[in-house]
């Protein structure tokens, strides 16, 4: 989590001039990700806090929908949308 949050800092102290529409797209999308991150971190189950961030914020910035590590707690996460149904 941390090293995303470093990660978009560095993305706005690139932006010495007045950014392409792709490059203030692209700034926006990952504060976006890192403060949804740092809620789910905060409030949320671990598993899904922990699925959000290794699948959001890792990589391909957040380009990667849909591929979890290895290792992750799937049961939990199905099991927590079978509750909110």
């Amino acid at each position: 989590m941390a090293r995303s949050v470093v990660a978009a800092d560095a993305v706005l102290d690139g932006l010495t001039r007045m950014p392409s529409e792709g490059e203030a797209r692209f700034a926006a999308e990952r504060m976006a990700l890192v403060l949804q991150g740092a809620l789910l971190v905060r409030h949320g189950p671990a598993a899904v806090a922990d699925a959000f961030c290794a699948t959001r914020l890792a990589g391909e910035g957040g380009r990667s929908f849909g591929a979890l590590p290895r290792g992750l707690d799937i049961e939990a996460i199905v099991a927590r949308q079978a509750v909110l149904g």
